[in-house]
C-alpha cells in the first residue's frame, strides 16, 4: 500500500467515523458497526434514544420516529473465532429470532419468513435473513402492541437484528417500504 492510498484510507475512515458520530450514535454501537463491516445511516425523521434495560431482549441502540409512534431497536452480534470455525453457526440467527419472539411475546410462537437469498444480498449485503412479527406482551415491548423482528446474517462475520415496535400496522408497513428506514442498517 502506498503512502497516498494509506492517507486516503485514513481520511475515509475518519469521515465515516465523523458521520456516524454526528448522528448521535453511541461509541459501543460504532465499534460494533466497524467490527462487523456494517453501516448505519440515521433515517430522516428519527432521533436516537437511550437503551432501556430489560430482562427479555438485549439491544445496543435505538431510534424513534418524530412523526409516528414507531421505535426501532438494533442488536449486532459478532461471531468470535470459535463461532467462525463452526459452519452450523451461520444459521443460528433463525433460532435467535424465534427465541427473541418468544421472549417479546411472553411465550407465543413467532412465524418467520426467510428473505430470498438474492434480495437479502442486494438489499442488505447479507448472506441470509429472516423476519417475523409478534405481539408485545413483555417488558421489552412495553408501550407498543406489535414488534416485527428482522435479522440479517453475513457468513463468518455476524448477525444484526432490528426490532420495529409500533401500534399501527400501517405505520409498520410504511416503515418497511421506506428504504431509508428499513435498510438503515446493513453490511458493506
Amino acid at each position: 500500500m502506498t503512502k497516498r492510498s494509506l492517507s486516503i484510507s485514513c481520511i475515509l475512515l475518519l469521515l465515516i467515523g465523523y458521520q456516524v458520530h454526528a448522528q448521535g450514535i453511541p461509541d459501543n454501537f460504532r465499534r460494533l458497526l466497524l467490527q462487523n463491516a456494517m453501516q448505519f445511516t440515521m433515517p430522516p425523521g428519527f432521533v436516537s434514544i437511550p437503551v432501556v434495560e430489560n430482562g427479555d431482549v438485549v439491544y445496543d441502540f435505538a431510534i424513534k420516529s418524530t412523526t409516528a409512534k414507531l421505535e426501532i431497536r438494533y442488536r449486532i452480534w459478532p461471531m468470535d473465532k470459535a463461532m467462525r470455525s463452526d459452519p452450523k453457526r451461520n444459521w443460528i440467527y433463525q433460532t435467535m429470532v424465534e427465541t427473541m419472539g418468544l421472549n417479546i411475546s411472553n411465550g407465543h410462537v413467532i412465524e418467520t419468513r426467510k428473505y430470498p437469498e438474492g434480495d437479502v444480498k442486494a438489499e442488505f449485503g447479507a448472506d441470509g435473513g429472516v423476519t417475523g412479527t409478534v405481539r408485545t406482551d413483555s417488558q421489552f415491548g412495553r408501550g407498543y402492541k406489535v414488534c416485527m423482528i428482522s435479522a440479517i446474517h453475513k457468513d463468518n462475520v455476524g448477525d444484526a437484528y432490528a426490532f420495529f415496535l409500533c401500534d399501527d400496522p400501517n405505520v409498520l408497513m410504511k416503515a418497511i417500504f421506506t428504504d431509508d428506514v428499513y435498510h438503515a442498517l446493513k453490511f458493506r
